[in-house]
């Protein structure tokens, strides 16, 4: 009932106030260099030139392009007094006015950066190139209508989102109170909760010997794994197509970038306890092995039929991806943590506990999972790349102002990616294509990524020793805090706080070192919050991201094979941000319903 009154309230709201519309003025589009998909995030920009006998040129290029050359965006012959192109709206835009004649005298309003300017989502603007006392001169972008704000959409969701969760609340402490005062007997709040799973792996461990002894059910992991699921699944259905609902271009930070590295680490955590059930179970390392090696199979498996597509060209499939990360990095994960895991257990059960006995007792890790950061340095930085800078980190295509890394997309990183498995079983749409103009594939979870992957996962595993290790709350939450507080220092200090000036900038493409201490820093802080309001003090049962997140896997992969639940049923191509959201939305809620479904019907699909 929630999901279809919002449903409605969206669609007068989409079909009232959002519309985009150009109005009725003629667009004549004139001469490109450069193709320019329209969509959403855009908005129309007619050059006009007056009284110039040369070709006008407009240069641009956005402020997302680091590094980049101003490219040739459109020309005006000297025959013709205007054109129109489309311009990207999603970040602030370069601009500059030349001709095709050496000889004009250009005004300094036509270039160094006086035609910058941050264009609007439906806008109409107007740029003007004349000849003032024999010089080219032009004028800054004019609009001329008055964009609505496409942010609107996103204050109307979280509005509603949040009254439906006040009223939701008040019926709930309502409805117990009422039952409470005719039946005269104080309510009893069910805190118990069933096993927790990441990707079929339980997190609940057993503080005693004896089989009626409580169990410790950590539902705010379950919570945090949901919380992740559900923006995933919102940004890769198309995140209402605003820009920060997507992936960052390159370097960076956006929405999208944050779920994935926080699944990996959640993997780590849910790891801690595995373990420390397996070990007083007296599992042998052989019969663990084989249960690491089955279930990292399984998630191989998947990936590769996940990214098939439906082609039975084997030779075009794509090796990688993200359930094939998952998989590799809990293999090696894993098995470092089995290698060690005799001697670990050991010290868990001590009734005193160093207060860095989290770290010490397992300082063997440690070294392991440090040296596999060591082998992704040298190999980032050092890796000899045919025709690329040594250590080089950007996207190629235009950035350098396009000089000797036009095909150095990622570094070393695409490099190992194209040699092992050539260039028809990498991911050949990376992001970065769309603003860099580059035709070089790159995998985004390539197989030098997996390394600092690895790392993210025990960073969560660390998190998951210091559950295990400690039992106070006031103990977990500080060194969850103080971990947080590390991480995003080191995260800082490797980037010198900068999106494209640092020493290693954050990037997801990447996995780069910076952006795996800032993800990690991030998770810290996040469990945090979750486990204070779930599991210690109650105040939120973790509905609804608890549903998704005990039955992650399947949810993940019917996700993406299933595609977008809308536009199965009705075929609609979104015009503006809010017929866009409101598709998407439903998308996310068709999941998280299936998900109630099978927790109430008790159905948990392990892998």
């Amino acid at each position: 009932m929630f999901t279809m009154a919002l449903m409605l309230i969206l669609a007068v709201f989409v079909g009232i106030v959002i519309p985009v519309s150009y109005g009725d003025a003629p667009f004549f589009m004139c001469p490109s260099s450069k193709k320019t998909d329209g969509g959403i995030n855009v908005a129309h920009l007619t050059v006009s030139s007056y009284g110039v006998d040369s070709t006008v040129i407009l240069q641009l290029v956005t402020s997302e392009c680091h590094t980049c050359d101003l490219q040739n965006a459109s020309f005006i012959p000297s025959n013709e007094k205007n054109c129109s192109l489309i311009v990207d709206t999603r970040w602030p835009s370069r601009l500059a006015v030349i001709t095709n004649n050496t000889k004009d005298r250009l005004d300094e309003g036509c270039t160094n950066g006086n035609l910058d300017y941050t264009f609007e989502a439906g806008g109409i603007y107007y740029v003007y190139v004349f000849l003032k006392n024999e010089t080219v001169t032009c004028q800054r972008p004019i609009v001329i209508n008055a964009p609505s704000d496409s942010n609107i959409a996103i204050y109307v969701t979280i509005g509603l989102f949040g009254a439906i969760a006040l009223l939701w609340i008040g019926f709930r402490k309502s409805r117990r109170y009422f039952l409470a005062m005719i039946s005269d007997v104080t309510p009893v709040v069910d805190t118990e909760i069933v096993s927790e799973r990441d990707l079929g792996t339980p997190t609940n461990v057993t503080l005693g010997k004896d089989s009626n002894t409580k169990k410790e059910r950590l539902k705010s992991l379950d919570t945090f794994r949901g919380l992740s699921l559900v923006i995933m699944m919102f940004v890769n259905y198309g995140g209402g197509e605003y820009w920060f609902f997507n992936h960052s271009k390159w370097n960076g930070l956006t929405v999208a970038d944050l779920v994935f590295p926080w699944f990996v680490w959640i993997m780590g955590t849910a790891l801690a306890y595995s373990f420390l059930s397996l070990s007083r179970s007296k599992a042998g390392k052989c019969t663990i092995f084989l249960k690491i090696i089955r279930r990292s199979m399984t998630l191989f498996v998947l990936g590769l039929l996940v990214n098939s597509g439906g082609t039975q060209n084997f030779k075009k499939w794509r090796v990688m991806g993200v359930l094939q990360r998952f998989s590799l990095t809990y293999l090696i994960t894993a098995s470092v943590q089995l290698l060690f895991m005799s001697n670990n257990s050991k010290n868990t059960s001590r009734k005193y506990v160093h207060f860095m006995q989290d770290v010490t007792i397992y300082w063997k890790e440690w070294i392991v999972h440090l040296g596999l950061i060591l082998l992704h340095s040298l190999l980032t930085f050092l890796l000899h790349v045919p025709g690329c800078p040594t250590g080089y980190l950007g996207p190629g295509g235009l950035a350098n102002d396009g000089i000797n890394v036009t095909l150095c997309t990622g570094g070393a990183a695409g490099y190992i990616d194209r040699t092992v498995l050539g260039d028809s079983q990498v991911y050949n749409d990376p992001t970065c294509r769309e603003i860099y103009d580059t035709n070089t594939p790159y995998d985004p979870e390539g197989i030098l990524g997996t390394l600092t992957s690895c790392f993210l996962c025990f960073l969560g595993l660390q998190a998951g020793k210091i559950l295990t290790t400690y039992k106070n709350p006031k103990s977990r939450v500080s060194r969850f805090l103080v971990w947080s507080f590390i991480l995003g220092l080191i995260a800082g200090i490797l980037c010198k706080f900068s999106k494209n000036d640092g020493w290693i900038p954050v990037n997801k493409n990447l996995w780069s070192l910076s952006y795996i201490f800032t993800m990690a820093s991030m998770a810290f802080l996040l469990l945090t919050f979750c486990y204070v309001m779930v599991d210690v003090y109650n105040i939120w049962t973790g509905a609804p991201f608890f549903y998704p997140g005990m039955n992650s896997i399947v949810v993940y992969v019917c996700h993406e094979v299933f595609n977008q639940p809308f536009q199965t049923f009705w075929d609609i191509h979104p015009a503006s941000h809010a017929i866009a959201l409101l598709m998407n939305i439903w998308d996310v809620t068709f999941w998280v319903l299936m998900s109630v479904y099978l927790y109430y019907k008790n159905i948990f699909i392990n892998v």
